[in-house]
């Protein structure tokens, strides 16, 4: 296992000895089209759907195995579509799931103040494997980088800030305390990608 990611992928630059994306993986894309169906992005309108598999895509573009994209696909359904963690976990095994929960700020419904929920899940983020962060990572990017090209627009700009719950401060600061928890005890490329990204937003 690689020490740095928590996973089963080989070293950069050498080839896989079995396919590391296959039935399980289509699986779980089947399984989360499923639960998002209906749902679209923040500001773009785009189906849900393709953020969960960009995710994916960047776990695996960084050294992630089947079950950590897998987990990708996944990472919304707790807190967003009402899956259950042991119906993820009877689909998908104990390691998905746990992956899974270690993306979600919260299961409660309703939801807890942004505020108080953000700092009770960056208080946990400190203290989950690897593997895990790798996923998290993903995801934060993909997020940071939506804003970072929406920013660029100039059918949107600042007017991105409007679509999410909090201010553009509160977001920044959000940001930028999720990239110093996943840097305790932890360094990856994907999370120096993630900084430089959120660099960007100000």
């Amino acid at each position: 296992m690689n020490p740095s990611t928590g996973s089963d992928a080989p070293p950069a630059g050498q080839a896989p000895t079995r396919p590391v994306w296959g039935a399980r993986f289509e699986s779980a894309f089947l399984f989360a089209s499923g639960r998002h169906f209906g749902q679209i992005r923040k500001g773009n309108g785009s189906p849900y759907i393709t953020h969960p598999l960009a995710v994916a895509a960047i776990v695996g573009e960084f050294g992630g195995d089947e079950e950590q994209a897998i987990a990708a696909l996944l990472h919304d359904l707790l807190e967003d579509c009402g899956v259950t963690e042991a119906e993820i976990e009877s689909r998908f095994g104990t390691r998905v799931s746990r992956i899974v929960l270690d993306c979600t700020d919260t299961t409660d419904s309703p939801k807890p103040p942004w505020r108080e929920r953000k700092e009770a899940y960056l208080a946990g983020l400190v203290h989950t494997p690897a593997d895990s962060r790798l996923v998290i990572t993903a995801d934060k990017l993909h997020n940071a980088e939506s804003i970072v090209r929406d920013l660029a627009r100039k059918s949107v700009g600042d007017k991105v800030w409007t679509r999410f719950r909090v201010d553009r401060a509160q977001e920044l600061w959000y940001f930028r305390a999720v990239c110093d928890a996943l840097g305790q005890g932890w360094e990856h490329e994907l999370l120096d990608e993630l900084r430089r990204v959120v660099a960007l937003l100000g």
